[in-house]
């Protein structure tokens, strides 16, 4: 089963390695399960933490070195797909075609754009509900 990780799940591992996020990021790296990140993930990772947590860059750069090796990176393609329009906000749409594209089976995230849209496939699932999986 394929799994995408959203942005704030990497962040929320990296900051807090014993917190539920971190759990789930390790539950999406054994089998069944097949984790898959997108290229603008990563990118948007380093962003984000060169914008709010500009004095924890080392531990971002560490947590990456250990934790991408065991993932799929993949592109994010860059045509627009119809499936998009159910996601608020804009800036995270890429991130949907790039599962999308993926074949992905479950997305990951704690991003409420998301929860709440109407998204069915990937399916779109909470650090909880995963980890009750």
């Amino acid at each position: 089963m394929r799994v995408m990780i959203d942005t704030n799940i990497f962040i929320s591992a990296a900051l807090f390695p014993k917190g539920r996020a971190a759990e789930a990021l390790y539950k999406a790296l054994i089998p069944p399960y097949q984790p898959v990140v997108c290229d603008y993930v990563i990118d948007e990772l380093h962003r984000k933490f060169q914008e709010k947590f500009p004095n924890r860059t080392v531990e971002l750069e560490a947590f990456l070195y250990t934790a991408l090796p065991a993932f799929e990176v993949v592109a994010t393609p860059e045509e627009i797909n119809e499936a998009e329009t159910k996601i608020r906000d804009p800036k995270d749409r890429p991130i949907l075609r790039a599962a999308l594209n993926a074949g992905a089976d479950l997305f990951l995230t704690g991003d409420k754009d998301f929860l709440e849209s109407s998204v069915e496939d990937p399916r779109i699932i909470s650090v909880a509900a995963f980890l009750e999986l």
